[in-house]
Protein backbone atom coordinates (compact mmCIF):
# COMPACT_ATOMS: atom_id res chain seq x y z
CA UNK A 1 0.00 0.00 0.00
CA UNK A 2 2.76 2.32 0.86
CA UNK A 3 5.56 0.82 -1.56
CA UNK A 4 7.76 3.56 -2.90
CA UNK A 5 7.18 2.90 -6.31
CA UNK A 6 5.45 -0.50 -7.83
CA UNK A 7 4.27 -0.59 -11.71
CA UNK A 8 1.12 -2.72 -10.04
CA UNK A 9 -0.02 0.32 -8.19
CA UNK A 10 -0.73 0.95 -12.09
CA UNK A 11 -2.25 -1.56 -12.93
CA UNK A 12 -5.29 -1.37 -9.78
CA UNK A 13 -7.27 0.91 -11.64
CA UNK A 14 -7.87 -1.66 -14.40
CA UNK A 15 -11.02 -3.12 -12.46
CA UNK A 16 -12.26 0.80 -11.36
CA UNK A 17 -15.97 1.71 -10.84
CA UNK A 18 -17.12 4.46 -9.02
CA UNK A 19 -18.37 3.22 -5.67
CA UNK A 20 -19.74 6.35 -4.05
CA UNK A 21 -23.10 6.80 -3.11
CA UNK A 22 -23.49 3.01 -4.62
CA UNK A 23 -25.56 0.20 -2.69
CA UNK A 24 -23.59 -2.79 -1.85
CA UNK A 25 -24.92 -4.93 -4.33
CA UNK A 26 -28.40 -5.10 -6.28
CA UNK A 27 -29.18 -8.34 -4.48
CA UNK A 28 -28.15 -10.41 -1.99
CA UNK A 29 -26.17 -13.78 -2.03
CA UNK A 30 -22.70 -14.72 -3.84
CA UNK A 31 -20.71 -12.49 -6.70
CA UNK A 32 -17.41 -12.41 -8.61
CA UNK A 33 -15.18 -10.14 -10.22
CA UNK A 34 -12.80 -10.79 -12.56
CA UNK A 35 -10.38 -8.69 -14.96
CA UNK A 36 -7.76 -9.82 -17.06
CA UNK A 37 -5.29 -6.86 -17.99
CA UNK A 38 -2.44 -6.77 -20.14
CA UNK A 39 0.03 -3.77 -20.46
CA UNK A 40 3.25 -2.43 -21.27
CA UNK A 41 5.34 -0.86 -17.99
CA UNK A 42 8.39 1.25 -18.70
CA UNK A 43 10.60 3.39 -15.33
CA UNK A 44 13.56 4.07 -13.98
CA UNK A 45 14.78 3.77 -10.01
CA UNK A 46 17.37 2.29 -7.91
CA UNK A 47 15.16 0.19 -5.95
CA UNK A 48 13.49 -1.76 -9.58
CA UNK A 49 14.63 -5.14 -9.34
CA UNK A 50 14.99 -5.38 -13.22
CA UNK A 51 18.04 -7.43 -14.32
CA UNK A 52 19.16 -4.37 -16.57
CA UNK A 53 19.62 -2.53 -12.82
CA UNK A 54 21.10 -4.80 -10.94
CA UNK A 55 24.86 -3.30 -10.87
CA UNK A 56 25.49 0.50 -10.27
CA UNK A 57 28.24 1.72 -10.39
CA UNK A 58 27.91 4.83 -8.44
CA UNK A 59 25.39 6.26 -5.95
CA UNK A 60 25.27 9.48 -7.90
CA UNK A 61 22.61 8.44 -10.44
CA UNK A 62 18.66 7.18 -9.98
CA UNK A 63 19.24 3.77 -11.61
CA UNK A 64 18.90 2.45 -15.39
CA UNK A 65 15.89 2.06 -17.11
CA UNK A 66 13.87 -0.87 -18.12
CA UNK A 67 10.32 -1.68 -19.36
CA UNK A 68 8.18 -5.09 -19.44
CA UNK A 69 4.96 -6.55 -21.05
CA UNK A 70 2.66 -7.64 -17.92
CA UNK A 71 -0.39 -9.81 -17.82
CA UNK A 72 -1.82 -9.38 -14.37
CA UNK A 73 -5.75 -10.30 -12.97
CA UNK A 74 -7.29 -8.44 -10.57
CA UNK A 75 -10.09 -10.42 -8.68
CA UNK A 76 -13.03 -10.00 -6.28
CA UNK A 77 -15.24 -12.00 -4.31
CA UNK A 78 -18.52 -10.91 -2.51
CA UNK A 79 -21.18 -12.08 -0.13
CA UNK A 80 -24.34 -9.99 0.26
CA UNK A 81 -26.86 -10.67 3.25
CA UNK A 82 -30.65 -10.26 2.61
CA UNK A 83 -31.18 -6.91 3.74
CA UNK A 84 -28.17 -6.12 1.55
CA UNK A 85 -27.00 -4.54 4.55
CA UNK A 86 -24.03 -6.40 5.35
CA UNK A 87 -21.04 -7.60 2.38
CA UNK A 88 -17.81 -9.44 3.29
CA UNK A 89 -15.39 -9.44 0.64
CA UNK A 90 -12.05 -10.97 -0.57
CA UNK A 91 -9.83 -9.43 -3.27
CA UNK A 92 -9.15 -5.72 -4.63
CA UNK A 93 -11.64 -2.86 -2.55
CA UNK A 94 -13.28 -0.65 -5.09
CA UNK A 95 -12.53 2.31 -2.92
CA UNK A 96 -9.16 1.81 -3.46
CA UNK A 97 -8.83 0.33 -6.89
CA UNK A 98 -10.32 3.86 -8.00
CA UNK A 99 -7.44 6.00 -6.56
CA UNK A 100 -5.05 3.38 -7.51
CA UNK A 101 -3.97 1.97 -4.44
CA UNK A 102 -3.58 -1.53 -4.36
CA UNK A 103 -4.01 -4.44 -1.86
CA UNK A 104 -5.48 -7.85 -1.94
CA UNK A 105 -7.60 -7.65 1.13
CA UNK A 106 -10.40 -9.75 3.72
CA UNK A 107 -13.37 -7.29 4.77
CA UNK A 108 -16.33 -6.50 5.55
CA UNK A 109 -18.83 -3.55 5.24
CA UNK A 110 -21.73 -2.61 6.70
CA UNK A 111 -24.21 -0.05 4.94
CA UNK A 112 -25.89 2.21 7.37
CA UNK A 113 -28.17 4.37 5.26
CA UNK A 114 -28.78 4.78 1.28
CA UNK A 115 -25.10 6.45 1.59
CA UNK A 116 -22.87 5.74 4.34
CA UNK A 117 -21.18 2.61 5.09
CA UNK A 118 -18.47 1.59 7.30
CA UNK A 119 -15.96 -1.04 5.85
CA UNK A 120 -12.93 -2.56 8.30
CA UNK A 121 -10.50 -4.49 6.35
CA UNK A 122 -7.20 -6.66 6.68
CA UNK A 123 -4.70 -7.14 3.80
CA UNK A 124 -1.84 -10.11 4.65
CA UNK A 125 1.68 -10.06 3.54
CA UNK A 126 2.00 -11.67 0.03
CA UNK A 127 4.87 -13.40 -0.94
CA UNK A 128 6.48 -12.71 -4.46
CA UNK A 129 4.15 -9.52 -4.57
CA UNK A 130 7.07 -7.17 -4.19
CA UNK A 131 10.93 -7.22 -4.40
CA UNK A 132 13.83 -5.17 -3.71
CA UNK A 133 17.71 -4.87 -3.44
CA UNK A 134 19.15 -6.70 -0.22
CA UNK A 135 21.74 -3.96 -0.50
CA UNK A 136 20.55 -1.12 -2.60
CA UNK A 137 23.64 1.13 -2.42
CA UNK A 138 26.17 -1.78 -2.92
CA UNK A 139 27.89 -0.98 -6.37
CA UNK A 140 29.63 -2.63 -9.19
CA UNK A 141 28.46 -6.09 -7.97
CA UNK A 142 25.27 -7.46 -8.97
CA UNK A 143 22.75 -6.75 -6.13
CA UNK A 144 20.75 -9.01 -4.81
CA UNK A 145 17.06 -9.37 -4.93
CA UNK A 146 14.67 -10.10 -1.39
CA UNK A 147 11.32 -9.41 -1.16
CA UNK A 148 9.69 -6.59 1.15
CA UNK A 149 5.96 -7.40 2.50
CA UNK A 150 3.44 -5.05 3.65
CA UNK A 151 0.97 -6.27 6.07
CA UNK A 152 -2.09 -4.48 8.47
CA UNK A 153 -5.42 -3.21 8.07
CA UNK A 154 -7.54 -0.13 7.77
CA UNK A 155 -10.82 1.38 8.54
CA UNK A 156 -13.02 4.09 6.20
CA UNK A 157 -16.23 5.76 7.32
CA UNK A 158 -17.74 6.89 4.06
CA UNK A 159 -20.10 9.74 3.64
CA UNK A 160 -20.47 10.09 7.38
CA UNK A 161 -23.73 11.38 8.94
CA UNK A 162 -25.19 10.93 5.24
CA UNK A 163 -22.81 13.96 4.45
CA UNK A 164 -20.36 14.91 2.10
CA UNK A 165 -16.96 13.64 4.58
CA UNK A 166 -15.54 10.33 4.39
CA UNK A 167 -12.43 9.40 6.93
CA UNK A 168 -9.81 6.46 6.17
CA UNK A 169 -7.73 4.90 8.89
CA UNK A 170 -4.88 2.92 7.50
CA UNK A 171 -2.01 0.84 9.11
CA UNK A 172 0.65 -1.30 7.76
CA UNK A 173 4.08 -3.08 8.87
CA UNK A 174 6.88 -3.05 6.08
CA UNK A 175 9.25 -6.16 6.28
CA UNK A 176 12.24 -5.99 4.75
CA UNK A 177 13.36 -10.26 4.34
CA UNK A 178 16.91 -9.82 3.95
CA UNK A 179 17.81 -6.19 5.19
CA UNK A 180 21.43 -5.40 4.64
CA UNK A 181 21.22 -2.04 3.32
CA UNK A 182 24.31 -0.12 3.87
CA UNK A 183 26.25 -3.37 5.01
CA UNK A 184 28.59 -3.28 1.86
CA UNK A 185 29.64 0.41 3.25
CA UNK A 186 29.50 0.74 6.66
CA UNK A 187 29.59 -3.19 7.83
CA UNK A 188 26.94 -5.38 9.53
CA UNK A 189 27.08 -3.49 12.89
CA UNK A 190 27.61 -0.43 12.36
CA UNK A 191 25.44 2.63 13.54
CA UNK A 192 25.11 3.57 9.73
CA UNK A 193 23.79 0.37 8.45
CA UNK A 194 21.25 0.33 11.65
CA UNK A 195 20.08 3.89 10.55
CA UNK A 196 19.62 2.59 7.09
CA UNK A 197 17.20 -0.42 8.21
CA UNK A 198 13.98 0.14 6.30
CA UNK A 199 11.87 -2.21 8.42
CA UNK A 200 8.65 0.33 9.49
CA UNK A 201 5.31 0.91 10.59
CA UNK A 202 3.40 3.41 8.87
CA UNK A 203 0.21 5.06 9.64
CA UNK A 204 -1.74 6.98 6.66
CA UNK A 205 -4.42 9.78 7.70
CA UNK A 206 -7.47 10.25 4.49
CA UNK A 207 -9.96 13.12 4.59
CA UNK A 208 -12.01 13.03 1.09
CA UNK A 209 -15.01 14.39 0.05
CA UNK A 210 -17.65 14.25 -2.97
CA UNK A 211 -18.57 16.82 -4.91
CA UNK A 212 -21.44 16.58 -7.77
CA UNK A 213 -20.78 19.17 -10.45
CA UNK A 214 -23.46 17.84 -12.57
CA UNK A 215 -25.12 14.58 -12.80
CA UNK A 216 -22.43 12.97 -15.02
CA UNK A 217 -19.83 14.47 -13.42
CA UNK A 218 -17.96 14.13 -10.05
CA UNK A 219 -15.05 15.28 -7.95
CA UNK A 220 -13.70 14.06 -5.33
CA UNK A 221 -10.67 15.56 -3.52
CA UNK A 222 -9.11 14.65 -0.28
CA UNK A 223 -5.55 15.67 1.80
CA UNK A 224 -3.49 12.68 2.99
CA UNK A 225 -1.34 12.00 5.69
CA UNK A 226 1.58 9.30 6.05
CA UNK A 227 3.77 8.88 8.72
CA UNK A 228 6.51 5.93 9.24
CA UNK A 229 8.40 4.70 12.12
CA UNK A 230 11.28 2.63 10.96
CA UNK A 231 14.09 0.42 13.03
CA UNK A 232 16.62 2.79 11.01
CA UNK A 233 16.35 6.52 11.78
CA UNK A 234 17.16 7.73 8.16
CA UNK A 235 13.93 5.73 6.46
CA UNK A 236 11.62 8.02 9.25
CA UNK A 237 9.14 9.93 7.20
CA UNK A 238 6.20 12.37 7.53
CA UNK A 239 4.33 12.65 3.96
CA UNK A 240 1.75 15.01 3.37
CA UNK A 241 -0.62 14.28 -0.25
CA UNK A 242 -3.71 16.21 -1.97
CA UNK A 243 -5.56 13.90 -4.57
CA UNK A 244 -8.06 14.84 -6.92
CA UNK A 245 -10.49 12.09 -8.31
CA UNK A 246 -12.88 13.00 -11.27
CA UNK A 247 -15.51 11.21 -12.50
CA UNK A 248 -17.22 11.77 -15.71
CA UNK A 249 -20.21 8.77 -16.84
CA UNK A 250 -22.13 8.94 -19.37
CA UNK A 251 -24.38 5.51 -20.60
CA UNK A 252 -22.16 2.74 -21.11
CA UNK A 253 -19.28 5.37 -20.88
CA UNK A 254 -16.98 6.10 -17.95
CA UNK A 255 -13.41 8.06 -17.40
CA UNK A 256 -11.83 8.92 -14.70
CA UNK A 257 -9.23 10.90 -14.01
CA UNK A 258 -6.68 10.52 -10.53
CA UNK A 259 -3.89 13.14 -10.13
CA UNK A 260 -1.83 13.64 -7.27
CA UNK A 261 0.76 15.78 -5.73
CA UNK A 262 2.77 15.06 -2.50
CA UNK A 263 6.13 15.91 -0.55
CA UNK A 264 7.91 13.84 1.87
CA UNK A 265 10.14 15.00 4.35
CA UNK A 266 12.80 12.60 6.60
CA UNK A 267 13.54 13.02 9.62
CA UNK A 268 16.84 11.19 9.93
CA UNK A 269 20.55 11.91 8.65
CA UNK A 270 21.28 9.64 5.54
CA UNK A 271 24.72 8.36 6.12
CA UNK A 272 25.27 7.54 2.79
CA UNK A 273 25.02 10.73 1.28
CA UNK A 274 26.87 13.00 3.45
CA UNK A 275 23.95 13.26 6.48
CA UNK A 276 22.05 14.63 4.04
CA UNK A 277 18.34 14.74 5.16
CA UNK A 278 16.31 13.39 2.28
CA UNK A 279 13.37 15.30 0.69
CA UNK A 280 11.07 14.39 -2.19
CA UNK A 281 8.42 15.99 -4.46
CA UNK A 282 6.32 13.24 -5.84
CA UNK A 283 3.80 13.96 -8.63
CA UNK A 284 1.36 11.30 -10.46
CA UNK A 285 -1.44 11.08 -13.22
CA UNK A 286 -3.98 8.11 -14.11
CA UNK A 287 -6.52 7.71 -16.33
CA UNK A 288 -9.00 5.14 -17.17
CA UNK A 289 -11.66 4.35 -19.98
CA UNK A 290 -14.06 1.91 -19.16
CA UNK A 291 -16.51 1.10 -21.81
CA UNK A 292 -19.60 -1.35 -20.27
CA UNK A 293 -21.89 -4.31 -21.66
CA UNK A 294 -19.84 -3.99 -24.91
CA UNK A 295 -21.93 -6.32 -27.61
CA UNK A 296 -24.64 -5.88 -25.33
CA UNK A 297 -22.83 -8.07 -22.62
CA UNK A 298 -24.74 -7.20 -19.43
CA UNK A 299 -21.89 -7.95 -16.93
CA UNK A 300 -18.90 -7.26 -19.31
CA UNK A 301 -16.24 -4.43 -19.57
CA UNK A 302 -13.25 -3.49 -21.23
CA UNK A 303 -10.67 -0.74 -20.08
CA UNK A 304 -7.80 1.20 -21.44
CA UNK A 305 -5.42 3.02 -19.14
CA UNK A 306 -2.78 5.26 -19.15
CA UNK A 307 -0.77 6.22 -15.83
CA UNK A 308 2.60 8.41 -15.13
CA UNK A 309 4.39 9.43 -11.94
CA UNK A 310 7.31 11.09 -10.94
CA UNK A 311 9.71 10.99 -7.71
CA UNK A 312 12.11 13.93 -7.66
CA UNK A 313 14.08 14.30 -4.41
CA UNK A 314 17.14 16.17 -3.20
CA UNK A 315 19.29 13.13 -3.51
CA UNK A 316 19.51 11.87 -6.51
CA UNK A 317 19.78 8.24 -5.74
CA UNK A 318 16.41 8.37 -5.02
CA UNK A 319 14.65 10.58 -8.08
CA UNK A 320 12.65 8.00 -9.89
CA UNK A 321 9.72 8.12 -12.60
CA UNK A 322 7.46 5.31 -14.57
CA UNK A 323 5.03 5.11 -16.79
CA UNK A 324 2.07 2.39 -17.67
CA UNK A 325 0.08 1.87 -20.75
CA UNK A 326 -2.66 -1.53 -20.50
CA UNK A 327 -6.19 -3.15 -21.57
CA UNK A 328 -8.35 -4.91 -19.96
CA UNK A 329 -11.21 -7.34 -20.37
CA UNK A 330 -13.66 -7.71 -16.79
CA UNK A 331 -16.44 -9.86 -16.19
CA UNK A 332 -18.97 -10.26 -12.93
CA UNK A 333 -20.33 -13.36 -11.73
Amino acid sequence: MFKRVSSLVCCSMLLSVAADARPLAEESGWSATINLNVGYVSGQNQFSTDDDNKITKDLNNNGQSSSSVIVYPLVRVDYTTEDLKNQFFLGNSRENLGRAQFQYELGYTRALSDRSKITAAYFPELPFMNDTWSDPYDTNVARQETDENYQGGRIRYEAIADGPLTLEYAYAKRTVDNEQSGVALFGANSSEAQALNRNADLHRVIAETFVPLSRKWFLSPALLYTTAKADGSANDFDQYALRLNSLYRSGQHLFTVNAEYGQTKYSGSNPVFDNQTQKDDKISLFAIYVYQQPFGWENAMFNILGGYNDTDSNITFYDSKGGIAAFGFGYKF
